[in-house]
């Protein structure tokens, strides 16, 4: 049985799964006459298509780059699902833009408009990321090796800034399986300064339930003291 190839795309598309499913059950819940959750809401909702747009944008500078590299034209109907996720994002922002103005007593029309198109996006999402999994890894599989794709994956995470990775890692860890976490982990673990990788044990602490921190601490071999108590260990 053949060991399974690098795949680029599981970990980052799992979190964005998440992290989509979460905003539109929020923004299907809002209360558009409570002034707090809905700043609170759309905060959330702006969070979420920027961090969209920033994932279009590495996508296209690292691994569509790649392929169109070896591949001529093998990355345009991505790019062109990108453009595509572009217009829909320009139009949700304008729709937020009407429902901060509104009054509170016109705001619940605006708010389904902002919930179904929010949901057709992630429809659309899910879709563009099902093809990227397939077709896209076979064309990167078909021409790169597992450590080319690798390096291809380091100088892509070296252009996020540290406040955006800490935000997609808390959306990231509880959406991995154990393996998938525990392997992601491990090669952080080899490639980052001890304190910055102390800082995404405590982010995965703060996030993770107690059942997955304690299979992390076990299969790392790892003792962490945490400020909120005693060292915790296998």
């Amino acid at each position: 049985m053949k060991a399974p190839r690098l795949d680029l795309y599981a970990p980052i598309h799992k979190a964005l799964r998440a992290w989509m499913f979460d905003t539109v059950v929020a923004v299907g819940s809002i209360d558009g006459r409570d002034e707090a959750t809905l700043c609170a809401t759309l905060r959330k909702v702006d969070g979420l298509l920027a961090i969209c747009e920033s994932h279009i944008e590495h996508e296209h500078l690292h691994l569509h780059a790649a392929m169109e590299r070896d591949m001529p034209g093998s990355a345009r109907e991505a790019d062109l699902g990108h453009q595509a996720h572009g217009r829909h994002m320009r139009r949700m922002r304008g729709l937020m833009a009407e429902v901060q103005s509104a009054e509170a007593v016109a705001r619940f029309p605006l708010l389904t408009q902002l919930y179904r198109e929010l949901a057709m996006f992630v429809a659309e999402n899910l879709t563009h990321m099902q093809w990227e999994e397939t077709v896209h890894n076979e064309a990167l599989w078909a021409r790169h090796t597992d450590a080319e794709l690798d390096a291809i994956h380091d100088a892509l995470v070296q252009t996020i800034p540290p406040q955006e990775m800490a935000e997609v890692l808390r959306h990231m860890l509880p959406a991995l399986s154990p393996l998938e976490r525990h392997g992601m982990l491990a090669d952080m673990r080899g490639k980052m300064p001890p304190q910055a990788f102390d800082g995404v044990l405590q982010l995965a602490h703060e996030v993770l339930g107690a059942h997955d921190w304690s299979s992390l601490l076990c299969a790392m071999d790892l003792k962490l003291a945490l400020p909120a108590g005693p060292a915790m260990a296998c």
